[in-house]
């Protein structure tokens, strides 16, 4: 069957390693989409974060950010959204006091206050990440649990993020907590930086599950959809599409057997992919 949709991860995949979108790239996917094509955008990024990105690029898109969480359009028009209740969040930060100064509360909201952490948080975490890449979408608190307010309707996930060593624990220790059901858990390496991140999302919330539902909203069959992917948050949106492609610079463990690959995210990976699966 052709494929009528195209589901692209952004970091490691469309972004290089300038955290650009190199114009093969950007050309190829506006062939596809000339073609009518479906472009969807499917990343962990914020969805703030990730249109600044995308809005250069001059065609119809659909953006599925902070890991399936929210569906929306580049104007910020949400059609799902699958978010961790407030009162969840703070149970979550409850049960995981030691990782504390590696943890965000992240927010579905523009501006100020988008990424919440404490102010005395590890500056080899994402507190000093967000100092100083993205400061104007920070707010610091004194407690993290305190701030995160039960009636705030309007938390995305929490993310922990540092060293390996120092995030991976926080995994079992949930998935021991009465909170598991409630939860999924997703996570995204980065070994050259010696940086994991470990998003706590709402139960069925991953990026294969979102995409499904826009498939699904859109007539689209699996077997006309083909994702492109380099992480393991990316595994559950490969492997529901029909035609899954795994980057060349994609982390060990994240190809299955039957899955395609295509050149690195320095190499025009993605342009690679969808000349030779879409454009032929």
């Amino acid at each position: 069957m052709p494929i009528r949709l195209i589901a692209v991860d952004l970091d490691g995949t469309l972004l290089n390693s300038k955290v650009e979108i190199s114009a093969t790239n950007r050309e190829a996917l506006h062939a596809a989409s000339e073609r009518g094509v479906e472009i969807a955008i499917v990343t962990g990024r914020r969805f703030h974060s990730a249109r600044t990105l995308l809005a250069p690029l001059g065609f119809p898109l659909t953006l599925i950010s902070s890991n399936g969480a929210r569906i929306s359009s580049l104007d910020g028009d949400a059609c799902h959204r699958n978010f961790l209740p407030a009162a969840m969040a703070r149970e979550v930060l409850r049960a995981t006091p030691d990782f504390r100064p590696y943890a965000v509360v992240i927010y579905d909201v523009p501006g100020h206050g988008q990424v919440t952490m404490q102010h005395d948080g590890a500056l080899d975490g994402p507190l000093g990440w967000y100092r100083k890449n993205a400061p104007e979408a920070l707010r610091e608190v004194p407690d993290l649990e305190a701030a995160t307010l039960p009636e705030c309707a309007d938390v995305i996930q929490v993310l922990f993020s540092g060293p390996p060593p120092l995030i991976e624990p926080a995994a079992p220790l949930l998935k021991a907590s009465a909170l598991a059901p409630h939860l999924n858990l997703t996570w995204t390496r980065y070994p050259a930086r010696n940086t994991v991140l470990l998003d706590v999302m709402n139960r069925g919330c991953s990026k294969g599950e979102a995409l499904r539902i826009w498939a699904a909203r859109r007539g689209i069959d699996r077997a006309e959809v083909m994702a492109v992917g380099d992480n393991h948050n990316d595994r559950e949106m490969l492997a529901f599409a029909g035609r899954p492609v795994v980057m060349g610079n994609a982390e060990p463990g994240v190809c299955c057997d039957g899955w395609a690959t295509t050149l690195s995210n320095d190499e025009d990976g993605v342009a690679a992919a969808i000349c030779q699966y879409v454009l032929e």
